[in-house]
């Protein structure tokens, strides 16, 4: 085990960097402390079910219990992971849901196992073993290049939105669209009357106007707006779009069917 740090001041140091996801190396590094000191304090942070920020207001007596516990044995921990790792398919499943949040799946995980991870550490190996089971590759964009949404591609974005008529009090639900520019993150929504092209296009041109410029190429999913015939490889555009982009001096690139992450 790694020696304990004395000092408070230098403790709360530690939670501080490491709520602002400063590497373990780093911290060790402007501490002037060994790495395996700052993975021992990281361990145990993440073993609470406070948050490092809920952590950094705690009294000295409250985090020093928190941190020098004692710690369950290496036999009872090895299970505690394993058991764990065997559930991760399943928490990866359901985060596909619509509606379906970590915090969700930490509460149902925990009903079931007492004993288990509190929700920081439940974040932190399953955010360490959903890099192993589902590995991609990290694209980069240079400025103006391409115009595309968070979900990757332009496209509208999770479920229906809603509003109220103040006149009648009816229920209207509205899809929202939403663009990103993915080199500076500069996003621009709007919510439509519906999803015909004719809207769309409206949009795509307001969303142009918002960036001050059209990019070199517009990314989109397969919305049938938009793709009329889809390929992996060549997918064909509707005419209404081909000449929107053809207008805007920009290229049309699909994302592949069923497989957007494949493109980023």
């Amino acid at each position: 085990m790694a020696n304990k740090v004395t000092s408070m001041q230098t403790l709360r140091m530690i939670i501080q960097m490491l709520d602002r996801n400063i590497s373990e190396r780093k911290i060790s590094r402007q501490l002037n402390l060994s790495r395996n000191t700052v993975k021992y304090y990281r361990e145990r942070l993440l073993q609470s079910a406070h948050s490092f920020k809920e952590l950094q207001a705690l009294g000295d007596a409250s985090l020093s219990a928190i941190l020098y516990s004692d710690t369950p044995s290496v036999q009872d921990e090895d299970q505690r992971k394993e058991d764990f790792r065997q559930q991760v398919p399943y928490f990866l499943s359901e985060l596909k849901r619509t509606g379906v949040t970590r915090q969700l799946l930490w509460e149902e995980y925990f009903e079931k196992h007492p004993a288990g991870y509190r929700y920081s550490q439940f974040c932190h190996y399953l955010n360490e073993l959903s890099k192993v089971l589902q590995p991609s590759f990290h694209a980069t964009y240079k400025s103006g290049e391409m115009v595309m949404t968070v979900r990757r591609a332009v496209d509208f974005a999770g479920s229906m939105m809603h509003y109220f008529d103040k006149s009648t009090g009816e229920q209207i639900s509205c899809p929202v669209l939403v663009c990103v520019l993915p080199f500076s993150n500069l996003t621009y929504v709007e919510a439509l009357p519906n999803a015909r092209l004719p809207y769309l296009l409206a949009a795509l041109n307001n969303c142009l106007g918002y960036f001050k410029g059209a990019p070199l190429s517009l990314k989109t999913d397969n919305m049938k707006q938009v793709v009329q015939k889809v390929n992996r490889y060549e997918p064909t555009f509707t005419e209404l779009m081909q000449q929107w982009a053809l207008h805007n001096n920009m290229d049309l690139v699909a994302a592949r069917p069923y497989k957007p992450k494949d493109y980023v």
